[in-house]
């Protein structure tokens, strides 16, 4: 997919505000000549869409990832694998951090700066919902 002509056009929804939904977090990535969809409901899917030819449904398989992405898959395809497993590679994650001993580098987990920067847009969502208008993300 052409970087300069693809867009962001899917959003992260708080789960409960769709009736129905109980942990329901999708992304879209929209660009000139395929798409890209996942959604946390069905972890192991990607949905790729093309204009000119059949769409594709591609399988989380270790195999077709990079090696930064390998680290953090704990199960061979065609073995569910999701969201109890987020938890076990972020605690994964930061105690490997602790265990190299370079905290210069960038940590491969979320931290507290991120937190923030996700409570701060909740927020937000949450005004935009009671004013049912755009608001700013502070």
């Amino acid at each position: 997919m052409p970087a300069a002509r693809a867009a962001f056009c899917g959003a992260a929804k708080s789960p409960q505000v769709t009736a129905g939904r109980k942990n329901c977090l999708r992304f879209e990535l929209a660009g000139s000549e395929c798409a890209l969809n996942w959604e946390s409901e069905r972890p192991n899917e990607l949905w790729i869409g093309h204009r000119e030819r059949a769409n594709e449904l591609l399988l989380r398989d270790p195999a077709l990832v990079s090696e930064g992405a390998r680290a953090h898959i704990a199960f061979p395809g065609g073995h569910n694998e999701g969201f109890p497993d987020t938890f076990k590679q972020c605690f994964r994650s930061f105690y490997q951090y602790l265990d190299a001993g370079d905290f210069a580098a960038e940590p491969s987990y979320p931290t507290f700066a991120d937190g923030h920067r996700e409570i701060v847009l909740c927020e937000a969502i949450l005004a935009s919902a009671r004013a049912g208008a755009w608001v700013g993300v502070g």
